[in-house]
């Protein structure tokens, strides 16, 4: 794990601690922290279609900008049955599995030998410039961060599927 990636995980959690406001519920011994009143609940989610990645995936950015030093974290809604093809982000990406089964594996050509699968709950880091595809078994919700700044979100390894050109 690179030092500047955990560097930024740190400084996320601290500034996220230093700025809650924190309390104790009496059930359980609970602890509830809460950045502020922008608190983002998840019904309140303002999902929108991803211009970055082949039509179907909608997309929601929680904290940060992947444009600016620091930070990002987003989520991405797949539908079931979604390929997304073999890319590669500047930056290395920690992936949490939310919803759904979700298939992933490393190379340079979608190969469905080489997929692993994850299921809520499961976590997994993408190293910075590893060329990687995915797979939706079922409808997916993945939350994704990593640091910025990145000047290309997502590039891919065939230039043909690249959906922005």
């Amino acid at each position: 794990m690179s030092s500047n990636f955990i560097r930024g995980t740190l400084a996320l959690t601290g500034a996220l601690l230093l700025t809650s406001e924190v309390s104790l519920a009496n059930e359980g011994g609970w602890r509830l922290i809460m950045q502020s009143n922008d608190a983002i609940a998840a019904s309140d989610l303002k999902w929108s279609e991803s211009r970055t990645v082949p039509p179907g995936v909608k997309m929601v950015m929680l904290f940060g900008d992947p444009s600016k030093p620091g930070p990002y974290v987003f989520r991405a809604q797949f539908p079931a049955g979604y390929k997304l093809p073999a890319h590669r982000h500047a930056d290395q990406r920690s992936v949490t599995v939310l919803k759904g089964m979700y298939w992933s594996g490393v190379g340079e050509s979608f190969d469905q030998d080489k997929l692993r699968k994850f299921g809520p709950r499961d976590y997994y880091i993408t190293g910075a410039r590893v060329p990687h595809f995915s797979w939706a078994e079922t409808e997916v919700i993945i939350q994704e961060m990593g640091m910025g700044p990145v000047t290309n979100p997502i590039e891919y390894v065939n230039t043909a599927d690249d959906p922005r050109k």
